[in-house]
């Protein structure tokens, strides 16, 4: 089977979006902040009236490009479904290696992170929800994960799993955003 395209690399959006990070705080309202994806607990979304989660693979489900993701992950995306959530997986890397995730939708043909059009689509189209505010975004990069905010949506910051082949530009613009997102408001 041949690989999906690649959504990875520089974007008009992903530059506007980083640039505009340090002047517009409100694009890095983080609904919610965890250490690792297994601590995102389904009861609170639910309570809060959270439809659906869209999901990152890369330095959340799994380090950086592998193939085979931690089962505790795995089965913490399942149990969400099992709790009545609506999930799908988002990724601008290669996105032909989610067999692990049975039943959980992969958003293809979808504009790249950070564009809202991409969020919208997997808003409406993949998980069929009208209301983006009812969903949220799990994701480690503010820049383009963080980007689901402009589209409406909640914003789940998970640290990143760390022991993957990061490139250094992604490494030192994921690292700006963070601070962007932890500084103090004035």
């Amino acid at each position: 089977m041949a690989s999906a395209k690649s959504r990875e690399g520089l974007t008009f959006c992903k530059i506007r979006r980083f640039i505009a990070l340090p002047f517009y705080p409100e694009r890095t309202a983080t609904y919610l902040s965890v250490q690792r994806f297994v601590d995102i607990p389904s009861e609170h979304l639910i309570a809060d009236g959270i439809q659906g989660l869209v999901l990152d693979a890369d330095g959340v489900l799994g380090p950086q490009g592998c193939q085979h993701f931690p089962e505790e992950n795995v089965r913490h995306a399942l149990n969400l479904v099992a709790c009545g959530l609506k999930v799908a997986i988002f990724t601008n890397a290669d996105d032909n290696r989610f067999e692990q995730f049975t039943n959980i939708p992969i958003v293809r043909d979808a504009p790249a992170k950070p564009d809202p059009k991409g969020f919208d689509y997997a808003v409406r189209q993949v998980l069929q929800i009208n209301h983006p505010e009812k969903v949220c975004m799990v994701g480690d990069n503010y820049v383009t994960d963080g980007g689901a905010v402009d589209a409406g949506m909640k914003f789940i910051y998970v640290d990143p799993i760390r022991n993957g082949a990061e490139k250094l530009m992604h490494r030192i613009t994921r690292r700006f955003a963070l601070y962007c997102a932890k500084r103090p408001s004035n």
